[in-house]
């Protein structure tokens, strides 16, 4: 049985093609290593509304977040499925500090921000930040990671 986001991923792929769905969030935080712990729900960046998926063979669900794919800043990484569009560090930084709540891992967020705000690029996070008017959220995942 493939990993959730794997799953997650092929799911999305499927309905709106490889360069369209990007895992994003905890499920990019998750593959980047931030958060260690397999959680129970996947979040995948496309480019129209779509409902959430529960999952049949496990208890999972697959979140669908409506997202300008093209303005984010993805990269792509192996899964036992094949390749699939993650969000890099950068923007998982800005994704997870935006919306915490997302993805029911809450408790995850902040450990998975501070690691990954560590690997990021400055010039990069403030510049993602300024295009994608997410100022304020790269201050909280700056303060966040001060607070270590």
């Amino acid at each position: 049985m493939p990993a959730l986001e794997a799953a997650a991923a092929g799911i999305a792929t499927t309905d709106f093609g490889p360069a369209n769905a990007i895992l994003m969030g905890v499920s990019a935080a998750r593959l980047h290593g931030a958060i260690p712990r397999a959680i129970g729900t996947a979040v995948v960046a496309v480019p129209a509304q779509r409902n959430a998926i529960t999952l049949a063979d496990r208890t999972a669900t697959v979140r669908f977040v409506k997202r300008d794919t093209g303005r984010l800043d993805a990269e792509r990484m192996n899964t036992e499925l094949g390749p699939t569009l993650v969000t890099t560090p950068e923007q998982t930084v800005l994704d997870l500090a935006r919306r915490p709540d997302l993805g029911d891992a809450e408790d995850e967020v902040r450990d998975a921000v501070r690691i990954l705000i560590a690997r990021s690029n400055v010039g990069l996070l403030d510049e993602l930040a300024a295009a994608q008017r997410a100022r304020a959220s790269l201050r909280r995942a700056r303060d966040w990671a001060s607070a270590s």
